[in-house]
């Protein structure tokens, strides 16, 4: 039992951890976004939107993109590290129960280590877009709005078309963006999953 408390200390020390540095590197991000932002007005009103526009644009847009993905990468992996510190409290409860039954009933949290328990346990429901409401998730649609406009930028310089007409091709790239990063999202998510085995499942899968 001490040694299950002490692990369980552990865990959600982990825990606390790793929703830190999402924060953090989310944080830093958002701060490139809005710095870059700002400068590209300033260069903008002193160059009336000329050559040397474009160029600290395509410098500085990938830059901040590469941000963006790296953030979203390892946003990603954090969230995978806070699913498993939960399953391992989540376990650690379990044996609590098991040694004292009576004790479950004061028990707020979630006694069974599967998916559909974690998402009870906060209140949540198994939905298509739940990783659009992670840290991953925002990062994700910011960094491919940056590919959009990045997109757009080059193709008003290479073709010298209307503001109007670059909208389609940087519409296009945002969402390709968005839709490979999720991809990748829910493919990581899943496979951690599936190497994670349920020891204590909420309804029992068989006789």
């Amino acid at each position: 039992m001490q040694c299950l408390t002490t692990e369980h200390f552990v865990l959600q020390t982990a825990r606390a951890a790793t929703i830190q540095e999402a924060n953090q590197r989310a944080n830093l991000f958002l701060t490139s976004v809005s710095s870059a932002t700002i400068a590209l007005a300033f260069v903008a009103q002193v160059t009336q939107m000329g050559a040397p526009f474009v160029l600290f644009s395509l410098i500085l847009l990938p830059c901040l993109y590469f941000i963006g993905l790296v953030t979203f990468v390892r946003a990603v992996q954090v969230a995978i590290e806070d699913m498993v510190h939960a399953r391992g409290i989540a376990r650690a409860r379990h044996y609590y129960v098991e040694l004292a039954p009576s004790v479950e009933k004061y028990l707020v949290h979630a006694t069974h280590d599967d998916d559909e328990a974690l998402l009870t346990d906060k209140a949540l429901k198994p939905s298509r877009w739940q990783s659009f409401m992670s840290t991953a998730g925002l990062v994700s649609v910011i960094a491919s709005a940056i590919a959009g406009v990045f997109v757009g930028v080059v193709t008003k310089t290479l073709l010298g078309v209307t503001v109007g007409a670059v909208v389609v091709p940087g519409a296009i790239a945002f969402a390709v963006s968005v839709a490979l990063l999720r991809r990748y999202h829910v493919r990581s998510w899943t496979a951690a999953e599936q190497r994670l085995p349920v020891l204590f499942p909420s309804a029992p899968s068989g006789p």
